[in-house]
């Protein structure tokens, strides 16, 4: 082998990026939603599609049709929560045309200080949703004992109605005063403007 041939071999061994594992689950999370936009696509186009305008498909069909795509959209949704479970705070996508437990959220609170998490409301229908306005109930640990002293906030306080096939990004962070107790404290974030979705938070005081 030449040298020009081995100095060529070992610049592009260097151009191969290190394998990113958040990036990868984050892409894995983005190509859940694009299953979740095709699945409901594929379920207008059945049901729109019809021989001529005198003969409508059957209501048997287009049943079958709807519980075989809801079927995938949970399944698929349920990949996109376990994906999108990061050890520590990171970004996580919640797709806003869901009913039910959404992905969970952690934060971890270490020295009165605790990394911000970044959720991405994710609206994949073909309507707007929204307006949208998240809050936190109370977080308690095991035993019931309340997290006092941390409030957990939002930013925006606010969303406007999300256009379908759009995404929003909403930051949560804790504001602390004094010193929690240590342990694992856990509540519930809602969204009013999507009733149907709740997602459990997670606060590991250290």
């Amino acid at each position: 082998m030449s040298q020009s041939q081995a100095d060529g071999e070992s610049d592009r061994k260097r151009s191969v990026p290190l394998l990113d594992p958040v990036a990868g689950m984050r892409a894995m999370a983005d190509i859940q939603a694009e299953g979740l936009r095709a699945a409901s696509e594929l379920l207008e186009r059945m049901l729109r599609s019809e021989p001529d305008g005198s003969e409508r498909r059957p209501a048997a069909d287009a049943g079958a049709y709807t519980a075989l795509v809801d079927a995938w959209t949970d399944l698929l949704r349920r990949t996109v929560a376990g994906l999108s479970q990061p050890g520590e705070a990171g970004a996580v996508t919640i797709p806003l045309g869901t009913s039910g437990v959404g992905p969970p959220v952690r934060l971890t609170l270490r020295d009165g200080e605790a990394p911000d998490a970044e959720l991405w409301l994710h609206n994949g229908t073909f309507a707007p949703i929204g307006p949208l306005a998240l809050s936190c109930g109370p977080l308690a640990d095991s035993a019931g004992g309340p997290l006092e002293g941390v409030r957990v906030r939002f930013a925006p306080e606010g969303v406007e109605p999300l256009p379908p096939r759009s995404s929003r990004a909403v930051t949560v962070s804790l504001k602390v005063k004094g010193t929690p107790v240590p342990g694992t404290y856990r509540g519930t974030i809602q969204a009013a403007g999507a009733p149907g979705l709740w997602l459990p938070l997670e606060v590991a005081v250290t």
